[in-house]
């Protein structure tokens, strides 16, 4: 599956100029990006990126292969299917190709992220996944037991990305198929296979997003 890491944070905190400094210089770098973004505002919205000169078009115009809003209607690409499908679940549907997938918005989907902080604003703290660190213009040292990126420092924060990305845990994780009580051997190959597409159809369940073990019986 695509990695995807999560930028979240409040209303107005820095969110997309943040990951337009940093998409660009991902894709300075050679990696094809992609970005996923939650629009919470409403119903479906058409054509976002074009028609309305939004932040998906600030994304697109940063250097992103693709990107994709995700509303209550559905999603602005050509999946209304994927209404309510979680960000590890679009990226695998949406994005497969690409290096990297970076969502804005999703703070309590079950991701990877970094908390982008408005000066002298409170850190949300946001609950779901893992919160690797706070972004703040200026920052540096540690916040709530978290190192504070330069939200200024695209370089930086791109670097960070990249070495956590290294942190996640392999695609190949244990997968066991048992028929009639009998465990059938896989290879790598399928092993990776069957727990990718399993990810991706629990991500698009409510709540399957912040799975960890999968366990799944016929008959």
């Amino acid at each position: 599956m695509v990695p995807v890491i999560g930028v979240c944070g409040a209303s107005s905190s820095g969110k997309t100029t943040l990951l337009e400094g940093v998409i660009a210089e991902l894709e300075a770098r050679g990696l094809k990006v992609g970005a996923l973004k939650h629009h919470g505002h409403g119903g479906p919205v058409a054509e976002p990126a074009v028609a309305q000169n939004k932040d998906s078009a600030r994304l697109a115009a940063a250097g992103a292969r693709r990107v994709a809003l995700a509303h209550e209607g559905g999603v602005s690409l050509e999946a209304p299917g994927l209404a309510g499908a979680g960000p590890r679940a679009l990226g695998a549907r949406l994005m497969s190709g690409l290096d990297l997938v970076l969502a804005e918005g999703f703070k309590t989907a079950g991701l990877p992220k970094i908390e982008v902080v408005a000066p002298d604003a409170q850190p949300l703290l946001p609950t779901g996944g893992r919160l690797l660190a706070l972004a703040r213009r200026g920052g540096s040292g540690e916040e709530a037991g978290l190192p504070v990126l330069d939200a200024d420092d695209a370089k930086a924060v791109a670097d960070f990305i990249l070495a956590n990305l290294e942190k996640e845990p392999s695609p190949a994780e244990p997968v066991s198929l048992i028929l009639d009580g009998q465990e059938l051997p896989l290879n790598p190959f399928v092993a990776r296979m069957l727990a990718g597409t399993l990810r991706g159809l629990v991500d698009s369940l409510k709540g399957g997003d912040l799975a960890g073990k999968i366990e799944v019986r016929l008959g």
